[in-house]
This record gives structure tokens, sequence and C-alpha cells, in this order.
């Protein structure tokens, strides 16, 4: 059984290496262990000699364990009858992230495409599975077969700078499985196989590496091999813009309906379509101010007063040459903050400032327009000095409910003054106190800071990262309530929602802190072509984002939704380029009442907080790489250290536990007790200062596990602290009852919570 774990963890351990070359960043060390972990349990059952039928059991049970934690869709919801369905939503996912392959470049960002890093990991899973059930079963060829597959499907899509140290690693993977498993009945043979494969091998890479098709190019070009033509007919996205907070449904197959093309170094631009500048109580609305129809080669904006001198540089802009491929809609698509335009010829049109405009007709296939935009990169110094000298037009964008501007921020006793326009101005409104707690979170989230730009970066972090907030991204979140304002119900209750409800209740919140705020609809980046220096937008790139105005900079954008897209911008929190220490010279070295503050605080450079939560749908992510690839060694140590010490822990813990209720004395024993639950609380990552009661150890019970532990509670502090005739049943009632607890708290958590709380450290230390 020894050797067959090992040729298990040596098989994993390759197939985990190739298959993460395909990401970029710091690997998903947890992640991939977890799946490891799982597909040795089938492998293990075929070592053990259960019957097929449960080992295949096994193998669907830890499958569908993987798709709950990659896509964090819980298992409970494949139940029947469950609210939202799981098989769906998982399928879906997969179906995605597998297609997204085909549209972006390799090695891929992990926090950019988060279903193509689920599927990443789903495939380790597979093909670990596939060769450890194998192994155990003594087929040496078909698992020398799964392991060449597993590690040589990714290899040829990113064979790297030293593909002959992959072939070398297969090669010792297969000899050690074909030696291996076969050197207890006729090593010979075994040796023999693993020779002629290794022949084999030699020769089918001399071939290769002496071929000019090989040498000057790629062999296969795997992206070409598309499962899927791309529609004929242009697509429209309002589906996306609309807010109704409903949910959305993306197309099956991905549309491109925009190439752009940009001038100078690669930026991850998000190209906007429109603004949603009205919030009506209900939702966000386009409330556009148009001039009269014209037709003209150019448009140059009207808003210069909004911006900066620098705007007026033609040397401080971009340009965007934009191909129209299949996109059903009047709008032009632009980069914020577009200065000048050369519309499509023969074009009627519309405008508001020369900064949105609107066709009369469709964009047809293949028009072409360009477009200057000024899009400056501050600093979150820079951001954090622009004070709140906001111009007059600004008082629209402090409209909570269209015609009720609050007080901008900072203004003297703004509290007072922000108690009187709820509870003197418009105390009668329902509509205005429905959306009262939309201002009281705002506040509770941003703390004491004095910046504007503090707050929205406070707001953006706790809506994108689930350890602020407890976000997750669904685009199938439950249905509002009636007489409920829908991002209220979002914030304060569900926390599941699509970028409508994390845009609109961003936005919201600023507005409330007087913050000039609006939403912004178009498209997260798209893929990007290193070499014609184009983007290619699909219609999975339709999204919604924060703009946030800043005096002296102009509309600013933030993007509160977690796994739909990062910004090219250091003063974001999702960028590599977010430094907590220049945070920190924003806000000060006092402490903040705010978590988020803190944790903003306390974020490193180049180690964006970009939790993947819930299905995050990578079609909408569009931003490329920008973390260097620190290589898999990592995973192959951590591989090693999980197979080789996973038992260990566990048997560990099992032998700590049994000495830890050897004794006799009843007092000892409720002391064992306590000590046993701290324990467990610990191993799910719950803090239980050492000197805890046990009143205090049932209310850690109660508060993170909704499990009653009070009858054990009594039962322990007897046993412990009372009458010696009385604690020999006491204890009998405490050990029933802890196991009571202990069994209900199992039930509380999910599966993953409970590999992770076996293989958990921390119950050694109490």
């Amino acid at each position: 059984m020894v050797r067959t774990v090992l040729l298990i963890a040596l098989s994993g351990a390759l197939i985990a290496t190739a298959w993460l070359r395909l990401e970029k960043g710091h690997p998903p060390v947890e992640d991939v262990l977890v799946m490891l972990g799982l597909a040795l349990i089938p492998a293990v059952a075929v070592g053990v000699g259960l019957r097929r039928r449960h080992v295949a059991g096994l193998a669907a049970f830890v499958t569908l364990a993987a798709c709950s934690e990659v896509f964090d869709k819980p298992l409970t919801e494949a139940r029947p009858g469950a609210e939202h369905n799981f098989f769906g939503p998982v399928l879906g996912s997969f179906r995605d992230g597998f297609l997204n392959f085909y549209d972006t470049l390799l090695p891929f960002q992990r926090s950019d495409f988060p279903l193509m890093s689920a599927d990443v990991l789903l495939a380790i899973l597979a093909f670990t599975l596939a060769a450890g059930i194998l192994i155990a079963a003594r087929r040496p060829i078909g698992a020398a077969v799964a392991l060449v597959v597993g590690v040589g499907w990714p290899t040829t899509l990113v064979p790297g700078s030293r593909p002959l140290l992959s072939g070398v690693l297969v090669l010792v993977g297969v000899l050690a499985v074909l030696f291996l498993l076969r050197s207890d009945v006729h090593p010979a043979r075994g040796l023999a196989q693993g020779l002629a494969v290794a022949l084999v091998l030699a020769a089918a890479a001399a071939t290769a590496s002496s071929s000019d098709s090989v040498a000057k190019g790629a062999f296969l070009t795997w992206q070409r091999w598309d499962p899927y033509d791309q529609p004929d007919n242009p697509v429209g996205v309002e589906y996306v813009w609309n807010s109704h907070y409903l949910g959305i449904h993306f197309p099956k197959k991905k549309t491109t309906v925009l190439r752009i093309h940009t001038e100078g170094p690669k930026r991850n631009f998000y190209w906007r379509a429109t603004t949603l500048d009205d919030y009506t109580g209900t939702g966000w609305q386009e409330s556009l101010d148009l001039n009269t129809q014209q037709r003209s080669n150019q448009i140059d904006s009207d808003t210069a007063a909004l911006l900066p001198a620098a705007a007026r540089k033609e040397a401080n802009w971009t340009k965007q040459d934009v191909t129209v491929e299949a996109l059903k809609d009047n709008h032009l698509i632009a980069s914020a903050q577009p200065m000048r335009w050369t519309p499509p010829s023969d074009a009627t049109f519309q405008d508001e400032s020369g900064d949105i405009v609107v066709l009369t007709r469709t964009l047809q296939r293949d028009q072409h327009y360009s477009v200057w935009s000024y899009a400056p990169q501050p600093t979150p110094k820079e951001l954090g000095q622009t004070g709140t000298d906001y111009p007059a037009a600004m008082t629209r964008y402090l409209e909570v409910i269209q015609t009720a501007a609050v007080p901008e921020f900072g203004t003297p006793n703004r509290d007072r003054l922000m108690n009187e326009f709820f509870d003197v101005r418009f105390a009668g409104d329902p509509l205005m106190q429905a959306n009262r707690p939309l201002y009281d979170v705002a506040k509770r989230v941003v703390g004491d800071v004095s910046s504007p730009y503090a707050a929205a970066a406070a707001l953006e972090a706790w809506f994108r990262q689930p350890s602020l907030g407890g976000f997750v991204y669904d685009e199938q979140p439950p249905v509002p309530r009636q007489n409920e304002p829908a991002l209220v119900q979002f914030v304060t209750e569900t926390k599941r929602g699509y970028c409508q409800h994390f845009a609109g209740a961003m936005a919201l919140m600023l507005r409330y802190l007087g913050i000039p705020a609006r939403v912004a609809a178009g498209f997260t980046s798209g893929s990007y072509d290193q070499d014609k220096h184009e983007w290619t937008v699909t219609d999975h790139e339709a999204h919604d984002w924060v703009e946030v105005y800043f005096p002296g900079w102009g509309w600013i954008p933030f993007d509160p939704t977690p796994g739909r897209g990062t910004l090219d911008a250091r003063y974001s929190s999702t960028s590599p380029l977010f430094d907590g220490r220049d945070f920190r010279d924003i806000v000060g070295d006092r402490r903040s009442t705010s978590a988020t503050i803190e944790a903003l605080r306390r974020q490193e450079k180049g180690r964006p907080n970009q939790e993947l939560s819930g299905i995050g749908n990578s079609r909408g992510s569009g931003a490329v790489g920008v973390v260097r690839d620190k290589g898999p060694s990592i995973v192959v140590l951590a591989f090693l250290v999980i197979v080789a010490g996973a038992l260990a822990i566990i048997g560990l813990k099992t032998i700590r536990r049994t000495l830890r209720f050897a004794g006799r004395d009843p007092r000892e024993l409720a002391g064992a007790c306590r000590r046993d639950l701290m324990a467990y609380l610990a191993d799910q990552g719950v803090d239980v200062p050492p000197s805890a009661t046990l009143a205090e150890l049932g209310h850690l019970v109660e508060r993170y596990f909704a499990v009653d532990a009070g009858p054990f509670v009594r039962a322990a502090t007897i046993a412990r602290f009372g009458r010696p005739g009385e604690a020999g049943a006491a204890l009998a009632r405490a050990r029933r009852e802890l196991r009571r607890v202990r069994r209900d708290m199992r039930h509380r958590i999910n599966f993953t919570s409970r590999v992770r709380g076996a293989v958990s450290l921390r119950s050694l230390t109490v």
C-alpha cells in the first residue's frame, strides 16, 4: 500500500505541475491539495479491496465535492427541490471556463479568469483520479497512459522554455509506474516495458526537434480548434446593463462584438457605452440629456470644465480604433473619458456633451470609428489629496433618489445633517426610509476616514473580497421581495448578485457618503493580442462598474464585482500595484474602527486581494495577467507533504484524543471534554482563548455554528465543579452531549470544511 501511495503521489505531483503552468502567479496551493486529497480517496478504496460499484460511487462523490469547492456551489443544492440548481450552474461554469481557453492567451492570470482556473483544478483531479485508480488496480499500462496524457496535454499548450525537462519528468513517472507496479511479480518485464517506452519517447522527441514544422512555430494551433462557430447575427447586451436585478443568462455561444486597436503599452481599459446617472429608489436608469441629431466628421467633448488642464493636451490622450463585429446597440463604445470622436462615416448621431454618443441607427458590422480618451493613472496618494471642491454640476451625482441631494463628504456636522435628512426632511417618505440601511452600512464600512478616495477604496474592497463583506457572485440570485429595494436586500441579507447589484450598491452608498458617483455600463477589457495591440471583446464581457468623481482628475473607475475584471489602476485594491503602505499614508496610523480599512493597510504590493467568490464568471474578466509566474515547484513540495503528512496528522490527533480521555477521574475527564471542544473549534478556524470557560465555549458554538451547547455546558460544569456524588452522572451526560454537539456542528459545515478540519494543526496546540 505504501508503494501505491508513493506512486499516486508522484503522478499527482507531475500532473499538478504540468497543469499549473497554464496559470500565472502564485499557485493555489490549498485548492490543489484539496483536489489531490480527494483524488486519493477512490484510489485507496481500490487498494483496500472495495467493490467496483463502491469505488465508482466514491469517485462520483469526490467529483461532486470538487465541483462544489472550485465553483463554490454547496452540495446541499444538488438535492431535489433545492432553491438553486447545482448541476446546471456547475456544468455551465465548466463549459464557459473550457471555452475561454479559445479566447485567451496562455498562460492566463488566475484572478482574471476564475472559471479557467477552476477547470484546471478539475483537470488535476480527473487525471490524478484516473492514474490513481489504475495504479491501485495494478494496471501499469493504463496508469502510464493516463500519466502521459495528463502531463502531455497541458505541456503542448504551454511548452515553456525547457520542454526537454518536461519530457524527462514524464519519462521518470512512466518508468516508476511500469517498474514498481511489476516489481513484486516480474520486475524485469516492468523494466523492459519502461525502457521500451523511454526509447519511443526519445525517438519521437528527436524527430520533432529536427522538424522544421515544429522548430518554426506551433505544430498544433490549438487556439483555432474552437468547438463553436461564432453566430452571424449581432447580439445585444442590454440585459446586463438594465438594473432589474432579476438575474441574467449569458448566451451559450460567445460572440465577438468589438475589436479595439490601441496605441502604446498595453493597458486594461474598460470600454464604456453609457452611464446610469439616476437612482429611482428601486434601480438605476440611463437619463441622457442628448442634443439634436447631427452628422459630423468629428465630435469634441464639452466636459473640459470638469477635467484638469492635462485633459486638454492631446499628448495625454489614448487613441482607440474600433471595429464593430456583431453588436446590436446604438451606443458608441470607448474608454472613459472621451475627448474626441470620429464617428462612423455617414452616421447620424446625438451626444451628451461629447461624453456619450448615441447613433440614430444601430451599429453595423464592420463599421469603424476612432476615439481619443483622457485616461489618467493617478496614484493612491494623488487621489487621497484631491479634497471635495466639487463643481456645481456634481450636485446631480449626490442625489440618492432623484432631486434629493445629500451634503458633500466632509461637510461640517454632516452626521447631524444626515439625521435631519432622514428624520425630518424625508421622515414620511417610505422609499427613502427603505433605502436608509445602505447609508448605515456605508458608514460602518468606511469608518472615520477623512478622504473620499479612502472611502471608495474601502467599499470596493468590501464588496470584492469575501473575507471582508462576504459577498458572492451569482447570476441567478434570490428574487427581490416586493416593497423592499433590491439593493438593500442584497447588501443586508442575501449578499449574492451580479455586476448590477455590486455596482449599483457601491455607487449609491458613495452618494450617501457625499461622494459623487454613478454606474457605468459597457465591457471589461477582453482578450489582448500583443502583436496586433488589439483587444477582442465578446458579449460575455458585458459589465457594470462604478465611476467616482475626483476634482483634478475627473471620473475614475472602480470595480466592486468579484471575479469580473481587473482594473489597470494602482489606486484599486484589486491591482497587484496596490500597496498598503501608500494607503496607510492616506488614512494615517491611528487604528480605524473599520475592519476593511485595517485590511487595506496590511495589503502587500504584488498580492491583490481578489478572492474567488461564488461561481465567478470569467466571461467578463478580460484583463490579461500582470503577476509574474513564480513556477510550480512549491506545488510539488506541498503535494508530497500532504500525502506523507495528512494521514500522520489525522493519526496523531486521534491518538491524542484517545489519551485525553484515558483517565478515570470525573473532574479531569470534564476538563478533557472542554479541551476536546476547544480543539474542534480551533480546527474549524475559530479563535479560542486558552483561558476560555465552558460558558464561553458554549457561546462560541452557538455563535458560529448555531448549535445549542447549553446542555453540554451545564453537565460539564457540574462534572468539574459540582459535588463528588454528582460528578459521575454529570460526566456521562457531558460526554453524551459533547458527541451531540460535535455531530450537530459537522452537519452545519460542508465537506471541504470537514476535510480541512481533519488535517488542521491548530488543535495540536490546545
